[in-house]
């Protein structure tokens, strides 16, 4: 993996300085190229962590035979080999590596042979015979790739900091803040930066040179028709066979590869296949007993801990704590991620990695399986407001319900769940959506006066009167919270000079689990990830698989149970200075989460997560 970076512009643009602000992606090796065809300049960049051939021959950009057709690339095309040996027997290759494989498929097949690819990737082609530079993102987005597109100039990176190197001034999209605040992050194609946007998954943009023109398509669906009327117990045979294949397609690596094992059942699954492999190292993280009780939750280090000892697997344990919440970490954590998320997992990810980085340079991670398998709680909410729709006096249950106090009290986690169901079950389809976002819906509404009819109209394009919510969750969730995970993901592992693959998103399992029912997935009981459990059952002791999930992330609850740690995390002057912020609506909120009526933990963080990545970027 690496980091890619570039421009077609009137002017010459700074290249080497768009690639010398992604070195924490790609130490290796710098290079570019640059040329001008139609009275445009052009400019690729490309920053290489080093996994397949180790070489110089690998370095990028990467040059045709012809010298017509150039390609920077990051990411990996895990079945680059059989494509190789099916499709270019008769090519001379210089480099044992998959950027050769895919710059020869693509003379050979154009575009369309992006079709082929089974991988992880963000790219750019600049193709001199026909005057055109395509942008291409993987199927499911796990990489990275953000575009300015203004005034017949294109500026493209792997992250959004290259780009303003090249001299696009950073500017708040104002419009997009009230929603970054409801999600925790910017969702669909949007960021908090002007005019700066992701390129969706499964989409490449094409930029004609003949016309200065720019446009997105579409490559990929997924295909679920070869699925139709599989059966439960074939669902199980299926799914196990792709996640093994693609578990050790991600295997592939020059460098040592490892794993983040949190003893749930997704890290579970993926350790599985690589129990007997001492070359393996596997990373978990632990946290104290004072921060699991003021969440209300539970850990699962002791069941990583477990199962390492009984698989004789090599683990390392790293603490994260309440104390890793200092405004440093933030800021750090702000300054690698730059398209703003205020997720608590991402320190974890960055400390974990930053200790892995020792001594593997790949990790595997079991991200996916929730989104893809119905795995979170707001899964199980929609399921049981359809069970109190089938109830006589449901709306005076869920006014009960919603009257449960989220902070306080014995099940905390399971309050603040039904308090969730309970305030928004007479909501419109929409509810649902408001179900699996992280934090209160209203409550983020009000800190910032925005046009929140915008918001709802962004939530029922999702979720339309009459819909099946579940059907709706696919394509929800694959544009928004996965893309949101997947983000983090990247940058908290490049930012330590880590590549992180992800087996559960070979775009094999996203067909499958879009074709399974809904009850293959979340049983009629309310089991969750009941296929992945069935599938799995002999593989894993029953302390994986028959028990509550417990989250991965920082301890925000605990962290923010203190006023005087809100106090120092919290800059209520500069909240004062930008127009729009409700620091009366802010104060109550904070005061309600602090007396234990609410669970505003993560609304909290997102204003503390706001106000540094303001300092740090528009100020």
């Amino acid at each position: 993996m690496c980091g890619i970076t570039g421009y077609i512009a009137s002017n010459k643009l700074p290249i080497d300085a768009m690639v010398s602000v992604l070195e924490h992606r790609g130490p290796d090796a710098h290079g570019v190229y640059e040329t001008a065809i139609n009275q445009k300049n052009i400019g690729l960049g490309h920053a290489r962590l080093s996994i397949l051939d180790l070489s110089e021959k690998g370095n990028q950009p990467f040059l045709s035979t012809d010298g017509k057709v150039h390609l920077v690339y990051n990411g990996e095309v895990y079945n680059f080999q059989e494509l190789k040996a099916q499709y270019l027997k008769e090519e001379e290759f210089v480099s044992d590596t998959d950027t050769e494989v895919i710059l020869k498929l693509y003379q050979q097949k154009g575009i369309a042979s992006l079709e082929l690819l089974n991988g992880d990737f963000a790219m750019a082609i600049l193709d001199q015979n026909n005057n055109k530079l395509f942008l291409i993102r993987d199927r499911a987005g796990v990489k990275p790739l953000y575009y300015h597109f203004y005034n017949e100039q294109l500026v493209f990176g792997s992250e959004i900091k290259s780009i303003l190197k090249a001299g696009i001034q950073p500017e708040l999209a104002i419009e997009n803040l009230q929603k970054y605040f409801v999600f925790k992050y910017s969702p669909a194609s949007e960021t908090l930066f002007k005019n700066i946007h992701r390129l969706p998954p499964a989409h490449f943009g094409v930029y004609d040179l003949t016309n200065n023109s720019f446009d997105l398509k579409r490559y990929w669906q997924p295909n679920t028709k070869q699925y139709q009327n599989i059966s439960y117990q074939e669902a199980q045979q299926e799914v196990k066979r792709l996640l093994q294949d693609a578990t050790e397609k991600r295997l592939i690596a020059d460098v040592p590869v490892g794993t983040f094992l949190s003893g749930g059942l997704d890290s579970s699954i993926i350790a599985s296949f690589l129990k007997g492999n001492d070359n393996i190292m596997h990373y978990c993280a632990s946290k104290e007993v004072k921060d699991l009780k003021k969440e209300g939750t539970t850990s699962d280090f002791q069941y990583a801990q477990q199962l390492a000892k009984e698989w004789n697997l090599n683990m390392t344990e790293i603490p994260i704590g309440s104390d890793n919440a200092s405004l440093e970490q933030i800021r750090n954590t702000i300054k690698y991620g730059d398209d703003l998320i205020a997720d608590g997992s991402q320190i974890p990810s960055f400390l974990i990695t930053q200790q892995a980085a020792k001594q593997s340079k790949v990790i595997l991670s079991g991200m996916g399986a929730d989104e893809l398998f119905l795995g979170y709680a707001g899964h199980q909410m929609t399921l049981l407001d359809g069970w109190l729709g089938r109830i006589p006096f449901s709306k005076g249950i869920a006014k009960g319900l919603h009257g449960l106090d989220q902070g306080k009290g014995k099940l905390k986690a399971f309050r603040r769940y039904l308090h969730k169901l309970g305030k928004y079950y007479n909501y419109p389809n929409y509810k649902y959506g408001l179900y699996t976002i992280v934090g209160d819906y209203e409550n983020a509404l009000s800190v910032f006066k925005g046009d929140a009819e915008n918001t709802t109209q962004f939530l029922s394009s999702y979720f339309p009167e009459g819909a099946d919510p579940y059907e709706c969750f696919k394509k929800f969730e694959y544009e928004n919270f996965l893309q949101k995970n997947v983000s983090y993901l990247d940058r908290m592992t490049m930012a330590n000079s880590v590549e992180g693959r992800v087996p559960f998103l070979d775009y094999r399992i996203i067909e499958l689990a879009h074709a399974l029912p809904r009850k293959y997935k979340l049983s009629n009981a309310g089991t969750t990830k009941a296929v992945l459990k069935s599938a799995f059952k002999n593989d894993l002791p029953d302390y994986v698989t028959n028990r509550r999930k417990a989250g991965f992330g920082m301890p925000l609850r605990s962290i923010f149970s203190s006023e005087e740690k809100i106090n120092e995390l919290l800059d209520r002057e500069l909240l004062n200075s930008i127009d729009g912020f409700s620091t009366e609506s802010i104060e109550q909120h904070i005061q309600a989460h602090l007396s234990g009526r609410e669970d505003n933990s993560a609304l909290i963080y997102a204003i503390i997560s706001f106000q540094e990545w303001y300092k740090l970027y528009i100020l």
